[in-house]
């Protein structure tokens, strides 16, 4: 007998946990462990409960929620349905896509990257192969499949020279994710192109393939001060050397560029980033990231002394985003506490030595680093580990977090160069 009130009542608490469990992988307030043991626990355990009501509860309830405007109640249903692992779902997510709203598409990339097994896996690199479907069903399946999977049959060529950014941006991530073999005038062509989505591709798949082109592009796009700088500017951060740094640092003199720029130098690990960073803790518009960074790199907690109420935003009200970004999050800093606190404590960092959260940075910190540090901060820790091991390290921030866990704990610091090692090191490939 299926108790349907049972049911009902997991569907809307799994609705209702899956945007609180997205919310946890990018969050300041979360670490990896307590994501595991919070919304992700209690949302796994949902599901698995409609998983239990089978072809009935499909028909009822989850069929039904697929037209559910709520991206809770749609993520829910349709991840569900994929953990029944008939291929048949995959075609029911997928008619009518090309039509569908960009928020109900990116709901179809999210549990299609998330959910299924091997049919879904199989039905995805037919739908490569044959080629025939539209541009946004053939990239969300290459994003997907090459998330899901680390090795592929399927043939980028043809992917590579498309004229849709969307899809050659897709294919651009699985060479990264495959490692797959990319000549010289193959990278060119996308480095140079106009879509940010596609350069910010190239650029990691050519740093993971130890191409030169792909560092020289970052420190152009930083020196030049290019428009969608995020990307390139967080690769030199991480990857570079001081006279990098200091380029980066510069690139703070032009305001619209100061939010990306005050990202990318928590990652650099740099004293010199730290005394950059100090005085956007004035610009209340920046000054939590600025705060951020400085954190990230010395290890100061904002908290206690160190933190004060925001000031009221009440005139940039119409300029809010709809959904708060993660750092809305990020307590808001005292700019005079942490100054003075900083005139104390800069004799401990010695210049030239990179420090992640207030220690000297080595591969081994770092791998903790993705165990214990903030869910926020995770993304960039684990792009520079994919880097430093020349792609044979893929950890996907984005996936669940126990499987992100069981990751990590097999990790070995053996298998990541040492973080005083600039990326220029790693591409010599003409």
């Amino acid at each position: 007998m299926i108790l349907w009130d049972i049911l009902e009542e997991h569907l809307n608490e799994a609705a209702f946990l899956w945007g609180q469990w997205e919310r946890s992988l990018r969050s300041p307030r979360y670490v990896l462990r307590e994501v595991i043991d919070g919304p992700e626990e209690r949302l796994l355990a949902h599901v698995e409960g409609l998983c239990e009501g089978g072809a009935l509860a499909i028909e009822r309830l989850l069929r039904p929620a697929l037209e559910e405007e709520d991206t809770g109640f749609f993520c829910t249903a349709a991840f569900t349905l994929l953990s029944d692992s008939m291929a048949a779902h995959l075609d029911t997510l997928l008619d009518g896509f090309d039509e569908a709203s960009e928020q109900r598409q990116s709901c179809i990339r999210r549990v299609l990257e998330l959910g299924g097994g091997e049919a879904l896996t199989a039905r995805m690199e037919r739908i490569l192969t044959e080629g025939t479907a539209p541009a946004s069903v053939l990239a969300t399946a290459l994003d997907a499949l090459s998330l899901r999977q680390p090795h592929s049959r399927v043939e980028l060529k043809p992917f590579l020279s498309s004229a849709i950014p969307r899809l050659q941006a897709a294919a651009l991530r699985a060479v990264g994710r495959w490692l797959s073999p990319l000549d010289t005038a193959a990278l060119a062509r996308p480095l140079d192109s106009p879509d940010a989505s596609v350069r910010d591709a190239a650029l990691v798949a050519g740093l993971l393939l130890g191409r030169r082109a792909a560092w020289s592009a970052c420190r152009h796009f930083v020196e030049a001060r290019v428009p969608a700088i995020a990307r390139a500017a967080l690769l030199v951060a991480m990857g570079g050397q001081p006279k990098d740094i200091e380029m980066l640092t510069k690139a703070l003199d032009t305001p619209e560029l100061q939010g990306d720029v005050l990202r990318a130098l928590g990652t650099s690990g740099s004293p010199t980033a730290v005394e950059a960073c100090l005085p956007h803790l004035r610009n209340p518009k920046v000054a939590h990231l600025a705060a951020e960074a400085i954190s990230t790199i010395t290890g100061l907690v904002v908290e206690g002394p160190f933190r004060r109420e925001a000031p009221d935003n009440e005139g940039d009200e119409d300029d809010a985003p709809l959904i708060p970004a993660p750092e809305d999050d990020l307590p808001f800093p005292d700019h005079e506490a942490i100054e003075a606190w900083w005139k104390e404590q800069r004799k401990r960092f010695m210049p030239g030595t990179r420090y992640l959260h207030g220690q000297p940075m080595t591969a081994a910190l770092i791998l903790e680093a993705l165990r214990q540090a903030p869910m926020l901060r995770r993304p960039a820790l684990a792009l520079n580990v994919a880097i430093r091991s020349k792609g044979a390290i893929r950890l996907n921030p984005d996936g669940f977090a126990q499987e992100q866990w069981a990751q990590v704990s097999r990790l070995r610091p053996a298998s990541v160069s040492h973080p005083s090692q600039p990326y220029s090191d790693f591409a010599q490939t003409l």
